[in-house]
């Protein structure tokens, strides 16, 4: 027996030391590789309830409020002016955008008519013309970007994607440090997916279901080739941890927080308005007026986008949020970004 274990000894350990090596090899690899969805970068929430835990829970929201949390979207889908079909030509060429807004229009507008639903449940037969569309939407991406995603990694990014609909495109706010040629645009988008096909649900139906992603599109003017997508970064919506955990999901509790009781700007918030999604929070402290803008999501979620002061009767947009406290800001400085 001691001889047999002596035997074997030697390459179980080696096999030992090759199994650590490629479980090493590959947390390295998942730590240092860059993981693309849909075309873009995927990041966790924006803040950990368990870090940031807070006062305001479920039992302080109104009943009927409390649905929004819970909801899909009712909201209809945004006129994005484009289609496949008006891009569809033998030569796969483009026009030259030379405003961002049609440019991210366009973007999704074929996005919404492609599909990459390979070995996924869902639809019972092509879904709007397949693949197409991804080659043409690629080609709306900046040179650096495509170079970073390729063409077969872009479509593949994509897989289990059914179906695609903008529902929200607002400016977002960027650095005074950022170049002239470069803008930022919050979005928020309803995708259709379905659950992967394995052997044991292969025969069996299977529901498909919605998810929905807000995210940042950095826009660049290249100049001859007009507005590009820089970059695209996506953020996927919880619809269970905003009506449950903390306060930072509502807009006059954050202000009330952040820049009242933290920060000591503001002594009390005046009003609020509403225009479509967005939400002006209108407030006053030391003589000062202030106004912060917010988007909500289609999970209920305030989302902080842009903090103005008053000078001489005009909004002046500004940031006051110090860099520790970025997070309550959706913006390219956002640490969730990075």
């Amino acid at each position: 027996m001691h001889e047999e274990i002596k035997r074997y000894k030697k390459p179980l350990l080696i096999l030992a030391l090759a199994f650590v090596s490629v479980t090493v090899l590959l947390a390295i690899y998942r730590h240092t590789s860059k993981e693309y969805f849909m075309g873009a970068l995927v990041h966790p929430s924006m803040i950990n309830a368990e870090v940031y835990e807070g006062a305001l829970t479920a039992a302080d929201i109104d009943a009927g409020d409390s649905e929004r949390f819970h909801r899909s979207s009712r909201r209809p889908a945004l006129n994005t002016k484009y289609s496949f079909l008006d891009f569809q030509n033998p030569y796969e060429s483009l026009p030259v955008f030379k405003n961002p807004e049609d440019l991210i229009k366009a973007y999704y507008g074929l996005l919404r008519e492609a599909s990459n639903m390979s070995g996924y449940h869902g639809g019972c037969g092509t879904i709007g013309f397949h693949r197409e569309p991804y080659n043409y939407a690629w080609k709306l991406l900046t040179g650096d970007y495509r170079k970073e995603l390729p063409l077969q990694k872009f479509i593949e990014s994509f897989s289990g994607t059914g179906h695609t609909t903008l529902l929200k495109l607002v400016p977002a706010w960027a650095p005074p440090d950022t170049p002239e040629n470069v803008l930022y645009y919050m979005v928020e988008i309803e995708v259709i997916t379905g659950p992967r096909i394995t052997s044991e649900t292969k025969n069996e139906p299977q529901p498909s279901f919605f998810a929905y992603y807000y995210g940042l599109i950095t826009v660049e003017d290249t100049g001859r080739e007009g507005w590009k997508i820089k970059r695209i970064d996506y953020v996927p919506e919880d619809f269970l941890c905003a009506p449950y955990h903390s306060w930072y999901w509502d807009a006059s509790a954050l202000v009330e927080i952040v820049h009242g009781n933290w920060y000591g700007l503001i002594d009390k918030i005046d009003s609020t308005d509403k225009h479509d999604c967005l939400y002006m929070v209108y407030a006053v402290g030391d003589g000062q007026q202030y106004r912060f803008d917010f988007v909500r999501l289609t999970n209920g979620e305030d989302l902080l986008l842009r903090e103005n002061i008053k000078f001489a009767g005009v909004w002046k947009e500004t940031n006051l949020l110090r860099d520790s406290d970025q997070i309550y800001k959706f913006s390219v400085l956002n640490p969730r970004l990075k």
